[in-house]
């Protein structure tokens, strides 16, 4: 009877307790009225992580296509990779289906009118450019980098968009994408658009899987293009992976496609390697390129400061650390750095201020902190065996 009295007693105090878990980002329904399409387009948003933690930030944002299929893996896969700082945050914003065929398709084709009407690409980009967007900056905190994913026939909207509207976004996804479509018309003027002489500061990836036939061979015929006309400015990423069938090639792409893009987009490390004048006249460049102010991001900061700490320039090291948690006070990885560099400079008291602070901040940020209470006990040793 005792036993059961403890074993009551125990899950009622389990119970009792307050959990503390929180899901990593949020997500919600909106939608508006299209005047161009003449129906209503309904969207899922997704607000990164750190959207509610800095209210003067802006993002970049990911228009996804068939937002339902689409919305859970792209979410998550991004924020697994912002986790560790291998991408970067953005807003996501999935369109919902009305008329799929319709919407994708450059042209008409009556040979699929089993799938719905075709050909009506140019008006939905329209609908995009005049209405989703404007709409997106005056309701989100949207910077001017605009990124469109699609697969399949989304995957071949993605392209035609570089093609015929490439101001609209400054990079592109394309997995698997149905470039076969009507003949091959989408290459009538393909070679022409990769020739141009013109600088084109965009970035593309294609992928493709076990497909094979007429997928297989338009996505060479493509990629072939892109390896003949080296157009200034244009990056491009192409994977062939026969382990993927055409249903997966996008849950695969989606990591390759976020990490090359953020490549593109961040200083080398030889860039690092000259300090933070380099740095920022790097970012200054991005920011004349892309049309907006770019800061410098707190990682390309992070790795100046832990070059000088290597090279025991502690003064130099610490000060790089408190500049990035002025620009980032939402990170706890910036105070855990900054305790870093106290703690190598026998600064140990002001480590362990960090060391807590650190927890903390990892509880408002709802980032995994087992690492940094490790860090904590470490120290308390370390002070501990250092105490006369």
């Amino acid at each position: 009877m005792l036993k059961q009295i403890i074993a009551f007693i125990f899950v009622l105090l389990i119970g009792s307790e307050k959990v503390s878990a929180n899901i990593r980002g949020s997500s919600i329904v909106d939608g508006l009225y299209s005047t161009v399409l003449s129906e209503q387009r309904d969207l899922l948003i997704y607000l990164p992580n750190n959207y509610n933690q800095n209210k003067m930030l802006e993002y970049p944002v990911l228009y996804l296509l068939d937002g339902q299929r689409n919305f859970a893996h792209t979410i998550g896969t991004l924020d697994l990779l912002n986790q560790s700082n291998m991408a970067q945050e953005m807003i996501i914003v999935a369109i919902m289906n009305t008329h799929r065929t319709r919407d994708f398709t450059p042209t008409y084709d009556k040979s699929y009118n089993e799938w719905g009407l075709s050909g009506g690409a140019d008006n939905f980009l329209d609908f995009i450019d005049k209405e989703l967007i404007p709409f997106i900056n005056k309701n989100y905190r949207a910077n001017n980098f605009k990124v469109i994913s699609g697969h399949s026939l989304g995957g071949l909207l993605s392209i035609y968009a570089l093609h015929s509207k490439p101001e609209l976004f400054q990079a592109h996804f394309a997995f698997s994408p149905s470039l076969w479509w009507h003949k091959q018309v989408i290459f009538e003027k393909a070679e022409i658009f990769l020739k141009n002489s013109d600088q084109l500061n965009k970035y593309l990836y294609v992928n493709m899987g076990n497909e094979g036939g007429n997928m297989l061979h338009s996505f060479e015929k493509y990629t072939e293009l892109l390896n003949i006309h080296n157009r200034k400015g244009f990056k491009f990423n192409f994977d062939l992976d026969t382990s993927e069938s055409h249903n997966t090639t996008a849950l695969a792409g989606q990591s390759l496609a976020y990490q090359n893009l953020y490549a593109t987009l961040r200083p080398t490390k030889e860039v690092i390697a000259k300090g933070i004048p380099a740095i920022k006249e790097f970012f200054k460049r991005q920011s004349e390129v892309y049309g907006y102010e770019i800061k410098p991001s707190y990682s390309a900061i992070n790795r100046i400061a832990y070059n000088a700490l290597k090279e025991k320039d502690f003064a130099t090291a610490i000060a790089t650390f408190e500049e990035n948690v002025d620009n980032f006070p939402h990170k706890a990885d910036a105070y855990d750095s900054l305790a870093d560099g106290y703690e190598a400079n026998g600064e140990l008291n002001k480590a362990l201020k960090m060391r807590n602070l650190v927890i903390k901040k990892s509880i408002t940020e709802n980032v995994e902190n087992n690492a940094y209470k490790t860090r904590k006990i470490n120290l308390l040793k370390l002070i501990k065996a250092n105490k006369p």
